[in-house]
């Protein structure tokens, strides 16, 4: 059996092999706890776009909320999906409208994520929670937006994924921005294409600016005969859960909420692929 392995943002200008090592020795950290092993004849593949998903974001040049200058009362897409992005996480770590109306005091722009300022005011808020980092969550919202906004960029990212998940029988297990595209991607495939699960780690598929570009309804891919989601619900990007709340497909997904991801920011792939439950779970159909 394949298994392939699809990585998150923020991995432009790595060695597309050592990142694949650093998958591959963090899943076999996990199998280990789980007193399990990877069968010899399986073949892994990590498809690697990180260079090209950050040449594309620098092509449309659209800059960090944090960057950029107030634009006025007027809707932008840019500026409105990333701020409901922002306001969906923000919301998801106990930030309040009250808290976002004290950072924008003074300010005579109408309220609202389609304005910088509004966008602005909840990164302050956020910064105000300790553990968590607002330049690092803004980053995602601007590649995020990136890939969901530009049928040029997901097109591309899409068919490097594709490419390597093949037509043939396999495990897919997806990591962050990873976890979105892997499940685009699924949703083409043929349902004869057996997926016999589908893991997702550190997955934002819960937050509802994110869904709304997505094809609809929102569905498990016909191919995926099981979905197994984890997070750590101190992971800013992960912490809503694909349940019938946040994500109402059936067959209904396994939610794992207690992963102690050891990472800096709660996040990192490594810390969820330690796990011994996650790391079962990817194992156990190969």
């Amino acid at each position: 059996m394949k298994l392939v392995m699809v990585h998150g943002r923020s991995q432009a200008g790595k060695d597309p092999a050592a990142l694949k090592k650093e998958w591959l020795d963090a899943f076999g950290y996990g199998l280990l706890r789980a007193e399990k092993t990877l069968p010899p004849a399986t073949v892994v593949e990590l498809p690697f776009y990180g260079d090209e998903l950050e040449r594309l974001v620098q092509q449309v040049n659209t800059p960090l909320a944090i960057d950029a200058n107030a634009k006025g009362t007027d809707t932008d897409v840019d500026s409105n999906l990333r701020g409901e992005i922002l306001e969906d996480l923000a919301a998801a770590i106990g930030v309040t409208r009250g808290d976002i109306e004290r950072e924008y005091a003074g300010q005579p722009l109408q309220r609202g994520p389609a304005n910088w300022e509004w966008v602005h005011a909840i990164l302050r808020a956020v910064d105000r929670v300790p553990g968590v980092n607002s330049s690092a969550i803004d980053t995602f919202t601007r590649d995020v937006y990136v890939y969901l906004t530009f049928p040029g960029v997901r097109t591309r990212i899409d068919g490097i994924v594709a490419e390597a998940i093949g037509e043939g029988p396999c495990v897919v297990a997806a990591h962050s921005l990873g976890s979105v595209v892997a499940y685009n991607v699924l949703l083409k495939r043929a349902p004869a294409a057996s997926v016999p699960r589908f893991i997702t780690v550190g997955c934002p598929l819960g937050v509802r600016a994110i869904q709304k570009h997505l094809d609809t309804p929102l569905r498990s891919p016909g191919c995926v005969r099981n979905w197994f989601n984890a997070y750590d619900n101190r992971d800013v990007v992960a912490l809503i859960a694909l349940d019938a709340r946040g994500f109402n497909v059936t067959p209904p997904i396994e939610n794992k909420s207690d992963v102690l991801n050891f990472t800096d920011n709660r996040h990192g792939i490594a810390g969820y692929l330690a796990d011994p439950i996650v790391a079962a779970k990817v194992a156990e159909f190969l």
